[in-house]
């Protein structure tokens, strides 16, 4: 089997170092180079992930010919920047959430790729872990019915860095913890939102910039209601980076999940703190290798930039909500 070539632009997302950590374990593809503006990140993970072509200029990296596709996981403003430089190269591409800061950066970004006939993945993790992907089967075989409504969570511990810098992120809890959640909404009734209500506040972590928290209600066209809790609300000593907890209510069934439940807990005699071990799904790994073989394969991802773009509308329009003090009805353009 080819294997497909990957440059990593940016490690400035946490996320960026998973990423890396899958295609180096992956046999159907190979990390041959990185890019980032801080050099001294750029060299921690060249150290990491022992890659030797590393840049401080993304197009020079964008000029070789043996770089397939790219994983883009700056700070969110920069993603537009990049996603376009990487489609005008006819480079294939993931690019971290949300997919930009505002909806035109999002078309541009959508329209460069389409016009450079590469494909545009959003990385929606959610959409490859086994048990969200097992609701979705279990809604498609109607085991609860018609679906009436879809509550959910994605709580977090906040990531520090640039994630409360308005610039940079584009927002605070919301643009980070929104768009998994409604995404998977999306996909499981396979409908679009037609009006969002967000009520938003910073009270947990009073000195940031940005929110810390927010709940927001959705209503789909056909009808389906959701509800998004979404949040910075775990204490910087949690041991996992959040959560993700749905339940589908339908006619004739409910569905109750907890994403990130599967763990081992352990404390010993030798004065260790207790400790959390995940064991669960990796859903990193799922979604790089099924995006490796979307392109090699020449079929769409499962998650498209169209889907980006959706999701960030929601998350756009529940700030737009907050602000007005009122529902706010899609699309936004």
């Amino acid at each position: 089997m080819r294997r497909l070539r990957f440059a990593i632009l940016s490690f400035a997302h946490v996320h960026a170092w998973s990423y890396a950590r899958v295609l180096r374990s992956l046999e159907e593809a190979e990390l041959v180079a990185i890019y980032d503006d801080d050099p001294e990140r750029l060299r921690r993970a060249a150290e990491l992930y022992g890659v030797r072509d590393a840049y401080t200029d993304y197009r020079q990296l964008l000029r070789r010919d043996d770089v397939d596709a790219v994983v883009i996981a700056s700070e969110n403003a920069k993603h537009a920047e990049l996603a376009v430089a990487a489609a005008e190269a006819g480079k294939h591409m993931i690019v971290e959430k949300p997919l930009a800061t505002t909806l035109e950066d999002a078309e541009r970004m959508i329209r460069a790729a389409e016009r450079a006939g590469v494909k545009l993945q959003q990385a929606f993790v959610m959409r490859y872990h086994d048990v969200t992907v097992e609701v979705k089967r279990m809604l498609e075989a109607g085991a609860v019915g018609r679906v009436l409504a879809i509550t959910t969570t994605n709580h977090g511990k906040f990531p520090g860095l640039w994630f409360d810098d308005p610039k940079l992120a584009g927002g605070g809890a919301v643009m980070d913890h929104t768009v998994h959640t409604a995404d998977l909404m999306r996909w499981y009734t396979g409908d679009e939102v037609e009006e969002v209500y967000a009520v938003i506040g910073r009270n947990i972590r009073p000195h940031l910039r940005s929110e810390d928290c927010a709940l927001i209600s959705l209503r789909f066209r056909g009808g389906v209601l959701g509800s998004i809790d979404c949040s910075w609300s775990r204490h910087e000593g949690w041991p996992i980076w959040g959560d993700v907890f749905l339940a589908v209510y339908g006619t004739e069934g409910f569905i109750a999940v907890d994403a990130f439940r599967p763990c081992i807990n352990l404390v010993t005699d030798e004065g260790r703190r207790f400790t959390w071990h995940y064991f669960g799904p990796d859903a990193d790994f799922n979604m790089i290798r099924d995006f490796v073989h979307a392109v090699l394969e020449d079929r769409p991802p499962r998650a498209t930039g169209y889907d980006g773009y959706k999701a960030l509308e929601v998350a756009l329009a529940a700030y737009e909500s907050a602000k007005a003090g009122s529902p706010v009805k899609l699309p936004l353009r």
